[in-house]
């Protein structure tokens, strides 16, 4: 799957080489001129002046500054991850959201390419969520949404991923462990219809397509679309295989 890197090798790799470099065009300066030696005669000539204790001082003080740069990279590491994070993520469910959705799908499409590994795709969307806006209102559909995210994650299988598509449809990628993807979606539909709103009823419509040898992403996701727009088509609170 696809991840983030924030120690990239070229880079530091071309940094280290460039350290090296310089330290030893210094080393042959050093060699060369004999500084330590013109240090230690500048010392001596100076010895009221205590400079000697500023050799060590400035050994210490190196070191402390490579602490410090390596503490600073290690937060600002973290920081970036977090914002990273933040980005993938959709503001209100916290499922991821679609631009990392899009990474995620090709990423499997591309292993099933190469590798064969089958998997599907389960697009689901609430049944009617506009008449829960207008007569509950907004600040309920959302909670409603949270929910249903909740939901989701808490009966999905490992491995499997939870994509905010938009609005209230949610795309759930299936890898080929998962035997009856159909009885899967299936039980996760009465498992929503429950368990998701107490004070009235709100169902979800389904569509469902496994990848097959020669078939696009953009394929897949027109079908899993067709399969959900059937399902609505129907009588709703029900699974469309596309």
């Amino acid at each position: 799957m696809l991840h983030y890197k924030y120690l990239h090798r070229t880079a530091f790799t071309k940094d280290a080489l460039w350290v090296l470099g310089i330290n030893a065009i210094c080393l042959v300066f050093f060699i060369n001129f004999d500084i330590l030696e013109l240090v230690m005669n500048w010392v001596q000539s100076y010895e009221d002046w205590e400079l000697d204790e500023l050799l060590p001082l400035g050994a210490t003080l190196s070191l402390s500054l490579i602490i410090f740069a390596y503490r600073r990279l290690v937060e600002l590491g973290e920081v970036t991850k977090a914002f990273e994070d933040l980005s993938k993520r959709n503001p209100l469910t916290y499922a991821l959201n679609r631009r990392a959705g899009q990474a995620i799908l090709h990423s499997y499409h591309s292993r099933a390419t190469q590798e064969g590994k089958h998997f599907s795709l389960l697009q689901l969307s609430l049944d009617d969520f506009r008449r829960i806006n207008d007569f509950y209102g907004p600040s309920i559909g959302d909670e409603v949404l949270i929910n249903l995210v909740s939901i989701i994650k808490k009966n999905l299988p490992e491995y499997t991923k939870l994509i905010h598509w938009h609005s209230a449809n949610f795309i759930v990628v299936l890898p080929d462990d998962i035997n009856s993807p159909f009885e899967f979606a299936n039980n996760l539909r009465e498992t929503i219809a429950k368990e998701l709103f107490t004070t009235d009823t709100i169902t979800c419509s389904m569509g469902l397509t496994t990848w097959q040898a020669g078939v696009s992403l953009q394929d897949m996701l027109v079908n899993v679309e067709d399969g959900l727009l059937d399902a609505k088509a129907s009588d709703s609170n029900t699974v469309r295989v596309a």
